[in-house]
């Protein structure tokens, strides 16, 4: 079981802990072990609302299983007081279904942060963005160039694929 970070210096150490043992070591039992059970997370989450602590491993799951090769790299950490703050990129080969858009086999990379707040040593809260738009466009599912001609073209070839009703679960 990881340590309950109690000091600034314990708090980034946790933080570089995290990206190794969930994001790059696919430990989904670290985030039990380390998120209150009211944990909420805001971000981005398939339903539309925050995610609990079963959403947060559903998506990791899932960037997981869209990208074989995922691998975050930290680029900065921060800590005050009861929160950490890292800076990270993310990469890898998008050959799984993600986020309901099928596998393109083009290998993107985004910046991202995420932000995460203790109570008595679990993680409570936390947020996360990363460039999603970036993201599109290198895995080839958005263009490069973005007109109003290419958003309804890119609208009309996700209809045609069913992404759009994968995105939304229906």
């Amino acid at each position: 079981m990881a340590t309950a970070p109690q000091t600034e210096k314990q708090i980034k150490e946790f933080e570089q802990e995290f990206v190794d043992e969930v994001w790059n070591g696919d430990n989904y039992d670290f985030i039990e072990e380390t998120h209150s059970e009211d944990y909420v997370g805001h971000w981005f989450d398939i339903e539309g609302g925050d995610a609990d602590r079963a959403g947060l491993e559903a998506f990791i799951r899932e960037a997981h299983a869209g990208f074989s090769d995922f691998e975050m790299t930290v680029e900065f950490i921060f800590a005050e007081d009861d929160m950490g703050v890292t800076g990270f990129t993310a990469s890898g080969t998008h050959d799984g279904e993600f986020m309901g858009i099928p596998a393109t086999n083009n290998v993107g990379s985004t910046p991202g942060i995420m932000v995460h707040r203790f109570e008595d040593g679990n993680i409570v809260e936390a947020w996360a963005v990363w460039d999603a738009l970036g993201q599109l466009q290198q895995l080839g599912v958005l263009p490069k160039s973005f007109t109003l001609a290419s958003f309804l073209e890119t609208g009309a070839n996700l209809a045609k694929q069913d992404v759009l009703k994968l995105a939304k679960g229906e």
